[in-house]
């Protein structure tokens, strides 16, 4: 059974509504088009919604569709968008839709999922499926496969990236206690943390880069996992120097942020 996530809410820009609702207009575009098991729902993912509560502005947004590549579910976007309806009522200018890139995946640089990204409105907007990973012993490139959100969110390397914006009820769904960890300013991982690290060890520089960044603490029980012999063999194994250099080159490059996340009232 699936579990019910903690909700809570956040107030977008104009520019954030004028995307949603071209959004939710193309999941309805996509169901009178072909039919579908389900109906298609959009949440906006991860570093988007983090950001959005902490009052910090970004031009990047994850969406994150159920039952569809990002691939397809942006092509019917553009398709949407050639319709002379559609501009009249999204209000949309010649420079608002660009051009659509497909974003391959590149293992070897964390990307293990391919993606499709079109500007929209100013806002780069990323699209993938949701999806739920599995990992062999020997590597960090995980086998992936539609997923549930819940699913999804596990698979993160923090609960506070663990978060999601559902375009179709307006809510942020927690499935991880997210919420709870960023009043608390801890960064801890959504699975135990043994299992994180070794699934993908990349995820120990990951989670000091996000604590440096936003200020926030490292979780005890997660600091002290980091440290784990095995922990630290399979960083070596799996993990190439290039790949170390990019994540401590991010660190060294990266900000602080001296954030205040004043919790909304929230409910189950």
């Amino acid at each position: 059974m699936a579990t019910q996530p903690i909700t809570t809410t956040i107030d977008l820009t104009p520019k954030e509504i004028q995307l949603k609702e071209l959004l939710l207009d193309a999941a309805e575009y996509v169901s009178s088009s072909q039919p579908t098991s389900e109906p298609v729902i959009l949440r906006w993912a991860g570093g988007w919604v983090r950001d959005k509560l902490l009052g910090i502005e970004s031009h990047d947004i994850d969406t994150a569709i159920n039952i569809m590549t990002g691939e397809a579910f942006a092509l019917k976007i553009c398709e949407l968008c050639e319709k002379p309806e559609t501009v009249e009522k999204h209000g949309i200018e010649s420079a608002d839709v660009g051009n659509l890139h497909k974003i391959a995946r590149n293992p070897d640089k964390s990307k293990h999922l391919e993606t499709t990204t079109i500007k929209l409105f100013g806002l780069d907007v990323d699209f993938v499926n949701l999806r739920k990973e599995t990992y062999s012993d020997d590597s960090r490139n995980p086998q992936m496969e539609f997923g549930t959100a819940e699913e999804d969110a596990l698979r993160r390397d923090a609960t506070v990236n663990a978060l999601f914006y559902n375009l179709n009820t307006g809510k942020v769904e927690d499935f991880t206690s997210g919420l709870m960890d960023m009043k608390s300013k801890l960064i801890r991982t959504p699975l135990e943390p043994f299992q994180t690290f070794m699934d993908d060890p990349l995820r120990v520089l990951r989670l000091v880069r996000f604590a440096s960044r936003l200020g926030f603490t490292i979780d005890p029980a997660v600091e002290e996992v980091m440290g784990n012999t095995k922990v630290l063999d399979a960083l070596r194994l799996k993990i190439s120097r290039e790949r170390v250099g990019v994540e401590v080159e991010k660190m060294l490059k990266g900000t602080i942020c001296p954030v205040e996340f004043d919790a909304p009232s929230s409910n189950n």
